[in-house]
């Protein structure tokens, strides 16, 4: 994660991050039992995410039939909220 560029976002977004990194790709569902954030919580910061460029979605094939999201390398992170097929 670009230091710089995290310090702006929010501690969910943060939290969101970490569960990503460690466990993704998930639906925000499943990033909020992983962080123990409220659905709302976790939905946000994985939408701070997306819109800073830090993570993507990727397909919807969890059970609850969202999309799931992982995060994007550096050398592929746009700085736009730009959803790939």
């Amino acid at each position: 994660m670009d230091a710089q560029r995290a310090r702006d976002l929010s501690c969910p977004a943060k939290l969101a991050h970490v569960v990503l990194e460690n466990c993704g790709p998930l639906a925000p569902t499943e990033v909020a039992r992983e962080a123990r954030l409220s659905d709302e919580q976790a939905a946000a910061g994985v939408a701070e995410l997306v819109g800073h460029g830090f993570a993507r979605p990727v397909c919807g094939v969890c059970s609850a039939r969202e999309d799931v999201y992982e995060l994007v390398d550096g050398d592929d992170r746009d700085d736009g909220d730009e959803r790939r097929a």
